[in-house]
This record gives C-alpha cells, structure tokens and sequence, in this order.
C-alpha cells in the first residue's frame, strides 16, 4: 500500500515544527520563551505594584531580583535573564514607568543580561543560597549603574544621589542580596512540584 501523499507532508510539517520548537531562541524552546515571557510580565507588574514610601533606593529589587532569579532557577538555560528583562523593559515604556522614556527599557534588560553572564559562572545552581545572593546582589547593582548612566545623559534629577552614592549602592546590594535569598526559597520550594518544566 502506497503513503498517503498528505500524510507524508503532515509528517514533514510536524518535524519542522518540532525542530522549530525545541530551538526557538538562544537553543531555548517555545514553551521556555513563553515561560521567560511570563516572569517578564510579573516582574514589570510587581515592580510597579509594590512601590512602597519607603524613601530608601533600590527597596523594589527585592521583589523583582527575586522574580527574575527565580526564572532564571526554574529554568537554568542561557537567555532566559535577557527575555525577561526584554520583556519587563519594552512593558515599562509601554506602560510609561518612570522618566527615562524609552531608555526605561535598559534598566530591565541589563540586569537581565547579567544575570544570563552570572548563571553560567556559578553553573545555574541558582538554589544555592550563595549563588542567589551574588547574583541578586550584582544585577540589583547593574540596574543602579545604569540608573546613573542614563541620569547623567539624560540630565535627569537623581535623588537617590542626595543620599550619596555609596549608601544608594550598600542598600542596592541589599535589597539584591534579599531578593535573591526570597529567589532561593521560591526554587528549593517549587523545583520539585515542576520536574515537568524540564
């Protein structure tokens, strides 16, 4: 009996599709860019949502390292940081956070980005409480620079230099360091009930 000549390029059309989706981007599939996409959006919406009148700089990475680190930990592949930050970036210009206009967007993607440096580095053990404060505290430090960086181009006020830069950086480093402890508890909890992800 012959192949059915449709069935065959059904065949054909599913492998595509199946090779497509097991390297979508950066050798990740579709269903990981969906996932990264995912903590993107959380992190632009927590980061927005948990703006406390604290008067303390950088007391929002706690909640948005900690996101960030924890997709990166569910899903210890190379890219997932500059998703996500990609991702939370183009949702804050969107949205229109804070007075950096456009260039609000790097200030989401580079502490995506070291974090993707970082990951690798330590061997994705993002569970390792060590791990998770090294890297909450340097991408919480990266955003700070750039922070600055575009200040200073942008002439922008920077009130968070009032209170001097070494002090902005200590409670940067801080709320990072925090964030990514909150990061390793989430992991050591969750890793577990999601094998699936794998």
């Amino acid at each position: 009996m012959e192949d059915n000549p449709g069935q065959a390029h059904d065949e054909k059309l599913s492998g595509r599709l199946a090779g497509v989706q097991s390297r979508f981007l950066f050798k990740l599939g579709l269903a990981d860019v969906l996932r990264f996409t995912m903590f993107g959006t959380m992190i632009v919406v927590v980061n927005d949502v948990t703006r406390l009148p604290l008067q303390i700089p950088g007391h929002t990475s706690i909640f948005w390292m900690a996101i960030m680190l924890l997709g990166a930990g569910l899903i210890p592949k190379f890219g997932g940081g500059m998703i996500m930050g990609s991702v939370s970036g183009v949702l804050a210009v969107v949205l229109g956070l804070g007075k950096e206009g456009i260039f609000i967007f790097f200030k989401y993607f580079v502490p995506g980005l070291v974090v993707d440096l970082l990951a690798p580095v330590f061997f994705y053990q993002m569970a390792n409480p060590f791990v998770g404060v090294i890297c909450g505290a340097l991408a919480s430090l990266s955003k700070l620079f750039i922070s600055l960086l575009l200040g200073l181009l942008l002439q922008l006020p920077m009130g968070f230099l009032a209170l001097g830069l070494g002090y902005t950086s200590l409670t940067h480093v801080a709320f990072g360091a925090a964030g990514g402890l909150v990061a390793v508890f989430l992991i050591n909890r969750l890793k577990p009930r999601l094998v699936r992800w794998e």
